[in-house]
């Protein structure tokens, strides 16, 4: 995923699960165990700041690209359409994880993901 980050012109970085901030860890968590307890179906953006709005660019029924955009700083951040979900918008940043199924998978403190500052 690296290659299709530099692809669209963004400055990433790795991140692991044990570098996240506590807030996002415990939400992700929590998140993950609703899945396994209760079937429930995460949204693809977790936002802590509650400013952004999520859209996926389409044609017919294949989703071609993703913008997430913080409609107050009027900043964003386009991903590729093939990044695994969930995106985590917090702190002017947008992390998301580099495997499929993560969330019900699971974390642990290697678990990795990549970092986007949005501009």
């Amino acid at each position: 995923l690296t290659a299709s980050c530099s692809s669209i012109n963004k400055k990433c970085k790795d991140i692991t699960f044990g570098e996240l901030s506590k807030d996002v860890q415990d939400t992700l968590q929590c998140v993950s165990q609703k899945v396994i307890e209760e079937d429930y179906s995460p949204q693809a953006m977790i936002d802590f700041s509650g400013k952004c709005k999520f859209t996926e660019k389409s044609i017919g029924p294949w989703i071609i690209g993703i913008q997430i955009e913080d409609t107050v700083n009027n900043v964003s951040v386009s991903l590729p359409s093939n990044v695994p979900m969930p995106y985590i918008v917090y702190k002017g940043f947008v992390y998301y994880p580099y495997e499929y199924n993560i969330v019900i998978m699971g974390f642990n403190k290697k678990t990795k993901f990549q970092a986007i500052k949005m501009k």
